[in-house]
């Protein structure tokens, strides 16, 4: 809760300061309910009360259409706390309609449609955003992730690029920017990515699910690079923070695939299918333990295709900073309002 109280006092002070600019009521007792009702859709740690303060001002069309847009972000913002995305993406929509000119609101929207994987449209969003703020970290690395989900690494890649340029010491760019190098092949860039991700001191707070991630991403890059026995500690070490993610238990397959222990190598496969049937990595890599022959399934073209280690719809974006004027976002807790970028 400390996150979401640290980033919803910023969005208060900015908050109060545009409605104060639109007006208030001369009346004090108004002025005051309307003041109470601002810190509580800006600043409370209780989604359902902000959503509830939001909606009031909101509907108060004396605020003015931008101020009403604010309402409008916060109550989206609750309701991605809460999941409910396409309440979210409903209010994000409405706030678009009263201030078609904040990227913000975009960006809030390609979020919420990450989460329900609707990636094509958050590309659509993030588009937006960028067009009308070009050095916004948010839209860059949004659009990023929503390209790495769709599977196009390139155009990825070259997003990802621009982010880590706008805010290069930021851990979940490395991360990503990883992972996007792995799906063009750039298995030595993803290596440095890689490295300098879990060399980050923010690497230390990561869940043993998330950092395990990490290492099987390291270590399918080590092991196309046919340099398995590095890979080895990286995915014995992952297996033991995530046994059951299916790509990890796949891609220690390929390590023992390329070590030349078969019946491991086949064991593995098979238990990553048992968790996810429809895994690429393992599904090839069956197909060339069971045919004997690694070197015939090569010269037949296959090969172990190069993807995420899980659906990067589930990332969670970093506070965003670029831009003069930019939303403080802390992820899935953000407000959107415009605050000067402070890091």
């Amino acid at each position: 809760m400390t996150a979401m109280k640290q980033a919803s006092t910023l969005s208060a002070l900015a908050a109060v300061s545009l409605v104060l600019a639109a007006g208030w009521p001369s009346d004090a007792a108004a002025r005051s309910s309307l003041r109470g009702e601002d810190k509580e859709c800006a600043d409370t740690a209780n989604a359902e009360a902000a959503i509830a303060a939001c909606t009031r001002l909101y509907e108060n069309r004396g605020l003015g259409r931008n101020n009403r847009a604010i309402a409008l972000g916060n109550r989206g913002a609750a309701h991605k706390v809460m999941g409910r995305y396409d309440e979210a993406i409903a209010d994000f929509t409405l706030a678009i309609e009263l201030d078609p000119g904040n990227s913000q609101y975009y960006s809030q929207r390609g979020d919420a449609r990450l989460r329900t994987n609707a990636n094509s449209e958050a590309v659509d969003d993030y588009t937006v955003a960028i067009r009308q703020s070009p050095r916004l970290l948010w839209g860059y690395h949004g659009r990023g992730q929503a390209y790495l989900a769709l599977g196009n690494g390139e155009a990825a890649l070259a997003d990802l690029n621009q982010a880590v340029r706008l805010k290069p010491e930021a851990f979940t760019l490395r991360v990503l920017r990883g992972r996007a190098n792995n799906l063009v092949k750039n298995y030595e860039a993803a290596i440095v990515d890689l490295n300098d991700a879990l060399e980050n001191p923010k690497s230390s707070t990561l869940l043993p699910k998330e950092r395990a991630s990490v290492l099987t991403q390291r270590a399918y890059s080590r092991a196309k690079l046919d340099r398995a026995e590095e890979a080895q500690p990286d995915i014995d070490e992952a297996l033991r923070l995530a046994p059951k993610a299916a790509f990890t238990v796949a891609v220690a397959g390929l390590v023992h695939e390329k070590q030349g222990r078969t019946s491991e190598a086949r064991d593995a496969y098979s238990q990553a299918l048992a968790i996810e049937p429809n895994l690429a990595l393992a599904k090839l890599g069956q197909e060339r333990i069971g045919s004997g022959s690694a070197s015939s399934a090569a010269a037949s073209g296959a090969d172990e295709p190069d993807e995420p280690s899980e659906p990067v719809a589930r990332a969670k974006p970093e506070p965003s900073s670029g831009a003069d004027i930019c939303a403080k976002y802390v992820p899935e807790i953000g407000r959107t309002v415009k605050i000067k970028c402070a890091d």
